[in-house]
């Protein structure tokens, strides 16, 4: 899986013309299900944590720029530049509401993904923290299935409470994980997340 891309092409997009998969894989609807969700949704408080820096570092950003017309230059002339009021607020509030709604879903999944881990046994909680925590090469592929099947179901109930539609992902059984960077990996979740939900509403 590419770090950049984490909303790989799967079997789910089988038998559709090129255009369509790409749209498809780009509004995040055809999600793969696999070992590294597990891995995401370990990590899903740092997520948290992620978007609302960005949306204190979005609000910060807008309040602290010029909102008033000023006088600059380039080699060739002066001239008067203004604050566009319409383009400038309606992108904010865009990105605002956006990272609003990203913080909502991530804190959704992260309480319930937590509540089942306090249900697992505890030798199953230490394996999970070994394996997508410490990054030990250890696989149990009983627990694994558990948290993907329960992952399934998170998922599902964040396309119903959240967009209002049916979701449209599939278990993969692939069981590893491609090495990428901690900070990568849930840079590059989190960045197709957004994307998705700009295009879903």
């Amino acid at each position: 899986m590419d770090a950049r891309n984490p909303v790989r092409q799967s079997k789910g997009c089988d038998g559709l013309p090129d255009e369509n998969k790409e749209t498809l894989l780009q509004i995040g609807v055809l999600w793969v299900i696999d070992c590294s969700s597990i891995a995401y949704y370990m990590r899903m408080a740092k997520s948290v944590k992620r978007h609302k820096r960005m949306l204190k570092k979005s609000r910060i950003g807008f309040f602290n720029q010029t909102m008033s017309s000023y006088v600059t230059s380039n080699e060739l002339q002066l001239f008067s530049k203004g604050f566009s009021v319409e383009n400038n607020v309606v992108y904010f509030v865009d990105s605002q509401r956006r990272l609003e709604k990203a913080i909502k879903i991530c804190e959704f999944k992260h309480k319930h993904f937590k509540d089942f881990l306090h249900t697992l046994p505890q030798d199953h909680q230490i394996y999970l923290k070994a394996r997508y925590l410490q990054e030990e090469e250890i696989i149990n592929d009983r627990v694994d299935r558990e948290c993907i099947e329960m992952i399934q179901e998170i998922e599902e109930a964040v396309s119903y409470r959240f967009f209002g539609s049916e979701p449209g992902t599939y278990i993969d059984d692939a069981p590893d994980i491609n090495q990428v960077s901690e900070e990568e990996f849930a840079e590059a979740f989190d960045d197709a997340f957004l994307k998705m939900i700009s295009r879903l509403g």
